[in-house]
């Protein structure tokens, strides 16, 4: 019997040399590929990966929030003296007049419904529960696009943003190519489809209406998120306009509303001013003034300093929240997924009711201390919201049918909610 007949016998296989050179030469390849496209990647992944930010020290990082919170007081004590001025004005003529601020709040394809909302408010007879001329008026992520509209406060203003959020188009969002989930991306999705459509509407024409509709102590802001130093980044989109006419480039108040929409991980950040943002629902999912003043920086406060003599008015807040306020109770499966979302709907409704409750509590708290009446209305979106499809976070008939829900609601006046959550 031969050798190989031997082999064939026991089983034992023949050429192990050169199948196991085989192997190794095919572990290689496969490693060199790997290789070469990690470090093509850049190449390959395009404008999805951006150069690194400039390095900063931690003590320039630190100086950097103080500023910005420094300032941020600065204009709010500024803003806070106009709005005095201008409803001590008013007054002159209407001792009735009130403030009237409208708050917007975050929510995505929800945002809808806010828009549905200001049409069916707008049909309320004249009264106390009428549609007002805001005073001021807060965006926060999808309220950011509804606000700037608002503020100019026309039919044809609401009617535009309505249609706007009635024909969403399918490449508004899109996954990045080749790969979406690559961690050096900027983010899963690109939106340059939204970033189309919201410089069809946000144009310097617009700008100039929201400069045009801009009175003394009348303010517009847009919240988003500064996640360098950890603080709201607050956006005076009136000013912002009359800078953009004043240049002729709108580009700047696109920056500020992508800025407060951008869902952090799924969206782009944007960076302005050497300042990274992402979505203004990261700090709170509305806006409604931010850190509380010392008493005598408030507008109760101011008033009773530079208008003793003369009645306090009234301030009525109007917060429009796109989005459910409290998820109905269900039986959770124990699957990750399953838990991740009741979860996380869990925390951002929270964090409303939270944000909700401390307003009426501010409320009360001014009303105690002498610098004025408050009042505080609420509204959400009433029939059960299921969570959007990744891939399909704009769906069409889902939000035209928020806007007509929106639609009819806004147009009872009994649908306002004047209790805390």
């Amino acid at each position: 019997m031969t050798k190989n007949d031997s082999d064939q016998k026991s089983g034992r296989p023949r050429h192990r040399g050169p199948i196991l050179i085989s192997f190794l030469l095919g572990v290689l390849s496969v490693a060199g590929l790997l290789v070469v496209i990690y470090l093509l990647l850049p190449v390959i992944q395009g404008n999805n990966i951006r150069p690194p930010r400039t390095a900063v020290s931690a003590a320039e990082l630190d100086t950097q929030k103080k500023d910005a919170l420094a300032s941020s007081k600065t204009k709010k004590d500024a803003h806070t003296k106009a709005l005095v001025e201008r409803m001590f004005a008013r007054q002159q003529q209407d001792p009735e007049a009130t403030i009237d601020f409208l708050i917007l709040s975050g929510g995505g394809a929800n945002g809808a419904f806010g828009a549905g909302f200001l049409l069916g408010w707008a049909t309320v007879p004249p009264g106390p529960d009428a549609l007002p001329t805001f005073d001021g008026v807060s965006g926060v992520s999808t309220g950011s696009f509804i606000a700037p509209f608002a503020y100019l406060g026309t039919d044809e203003a609401r009617k535009e943003v309505d249609d706007f959020f009635r024909n969403p188009k399918p490449d508004w969002v899109t996954l990045r190519t080749p790969i979406s989930f690559h961690p050096k991306n900027l983010s899963l999705m690109q939106v340059s489809g939204i970033k189309r459509d919201l410089e069809k509407i946000i144009n310097l024409d617009f700008a100039k209406q929201i400069d045009k509709a801009t009175t003394d102590g009348r303010i517009l802001i847009i919240q988003a998120s500064n996640i360098d130093a950890q603080v709201p980044g607050v956006f005076d989109f009136s000013d912002a306009a009359r800078k953009a006419i004043e240049s002729k480039d709108a580009t700047h108040l696109h920056e500020i509303i992508l800025a407060s929409c951008a869902i952090p991980a799924v969206f782009p950040p944007r960076e302005i001013d050497g300042t990274l943002y992402v979505d203004g629902g990261a700090i709170g999912n509305f806006y409604s003034g931010g850190r509380a003043s010392s008493p005598e920086d408030t507008f109760g406060g101011m008033w009773k300093k530079l208008h003793p003599d003369a009645p306090i008015p009234k301030t009525r807040y109007w917060v429009i929240l796109n989005g459910n306020l409290r998820i109905p109770p269900a039986i959770s499966e124990p699957t990750w997924p399953s838990v991740a979302d009741r979860a996380f709907q869990l925390l951002y409704t929270s964090a409303e009711i939270t944000s909700l409750r401390y307003l009426y509590a501010l409320a009360e708290l001014t009303r105690l201390r002498g610098n004025g009446d408050v009042e505080v209305r609420w509204i959400a979106v009433e029939k059960e919201l299921v969570s959007p499809n990744p891939m399909n976070m704009f769906d069409a008939a889902t939000m035209r049918s928020l806007s007509d829900d929106g639609q009819r609601i806004g147009a009872d006046p009994k649908s306002w909610n004047t209790v805390a959550p």
